[in-house]
């Protein structure tokens, strides 16, 4: 996990899912980042009984965070344009996701599955998939790096902000330069 550790960001969810799912599997678990809910999040590891099987690492580079773990779990109840999602399929990352905000349009066109935000059982059953058999959700990785590459360039998403803003506002006239007033 990488991002801010409050409620919407859903870590919770993924503590309890990683908990569900360790007598089948004992994986660990690397949360990356600070925020006002991270005493209450360690709490919960340690109520779980999972504190051992969970590192917290504070702050650090998306790609640096990466290179700790082996897949990229984005768990949020509720998010905009997740840039963790990018850079997770930038960097070919294996990821397992909510169907919030703009993850869908993020992955849309892709095999990428994504999971109901809040549904532990899915969450869980997701981990276990992975950590079975990591190759399909490798070669998921590969597809989502070429896909966003292709689709979501800087070029083609400010063009789309353009052309939002001249369709609500219409053609509205540049506005006229005030002259500067003369210091008499």
């Amino acid at each position: 996990f990488v991002g801010e550790l409050r409620p919407l960001k859903g870590v919770d969810i993924m503590l309890a899912a990683l908990a569900a799912q360790r007598t089948v599997y004992p994986a660990t678990a690397v949360i990356v980042g600070t925020g006002p809910d991270e005493a209450d999040v360690k709490r919960l590891a340690q109520k779980l009984g999972i504190e051992g099987m969970v590192s917290f690492a504070g702050s650090l580079p998306a790609r640096t965070a990466f290179a700790r773990g082996r897949c990229v779990v984005v768990p949020s109840r509720a998010e905009s344009f997740p840039y963790v999602v990018l850079e997770a399929a930038a960097a070919q990352m294996p990821l397992i996701a909510t169907e919030v905000g703009g993850v869908p349009e993020i992955v849309e066109g892709t095999d990428t599955p994504l999971i109901r935000p809040g549904d532990i059982g899915a969450l869980a059953q997701q981990m276990r998939a992975f950590l079975a058999h990591p190759k399909p959700f490798l070669g998921r990785a590969i597809q989502l790096q070429k896909h966003v590459a292709k689709r979501l360039t800087v070029e083609r998403m400010t063009r789309e902000i353009l052309d939002f803003y001249i369709s609500a506002l219409g053609d509205v006239p540049a506005a006229k330069p005030v002259p500067a007033k003369s210091a008499s």
